[in-house]
C-alpha cells in the first residue's frame, strides 16, 4: 500500500470547506424546519403553494404586499425562510473563504489562479444584489 502524502494548504481547504458546509447546513435545516412549522414566515407556506405558479412580480405582491425590488431584501434575516436564503448564499461563499485560507501558500501562477476563481465565485455569489433584479 502507498503511503500519499497531503499537504498543509490541502488540509486547511478541507477542513474550512467542512466547517462552513456544516455551519450552512444547520442553518438551512434549522430555518427550514422552523419556515414548516409556520414560525414567524416572511411568505405564509399555504400562499406558496397556491400563487407559485404566477410570474415571480405578481408571486411577492399576493404574499407580501409589495414588488421585490432585489435579492438584498432576502438578506434581512428576521423571518426563517429569509435565514434559508441567506444560508444558501452562505454556502456559496464556503470555497470563497476556504480558497482565501489557503491564498497566502500559494506561490506564482496558483496565486494568480486562485485570485482569479476566487474573484469568479464572489462575482457569481453577489451578481443578484449587484444586478438588484429579480427573474421572472
Amino acid at each position: 500500500m502507498m503511503n500519499v502524502e497531503v499537504g498543509e494548504e490541502c488540509i486547511r481547504f478541507a477542513k474550512v470547506i467542512r466547517y462552513f458546509t456544516l455551519a450552512g447546513l444547520i442553518l438551512l435545516v434549522v430555518s427550514s424546519a422552523m419556515y414548516l412549522l409556520d414560525i414567524d414566515p416572511f411568505v405564509e407556506p399555504d400562499r406558496v403553494v397556491e400563487t407559485w405558479h404566477l410570474p415571480a412580480s405578481e408571486f411577492w405582491k399576493v404574499n407580501v404586499g409589495k414588488e421585490i425590488e432585489s435579492y438584498s431584501e432576502f438578506l434581512y434575516i428576521a423571518h426563517p425562510d429569509n435565514v434559508a436564503v441567506f444560508s444558501l448564499f452562505f454556502l456559496a461563499l464556503a470555497p470563497v473563504f476556504a480558497l482565501l485560507s489557503i491564498l497566502p501558500k500559494m506561490k506564482g501562477i496558483y496565486r494568480i489562479l486562485t485570485i482569479l476563481v476566487v474573484a469568479e465565485l464572489l462575482f457569481g455569489a453577489v451578481r443578484p444584489l449587484i444586478l438588484g433584479a429579480i427573474g421572472e
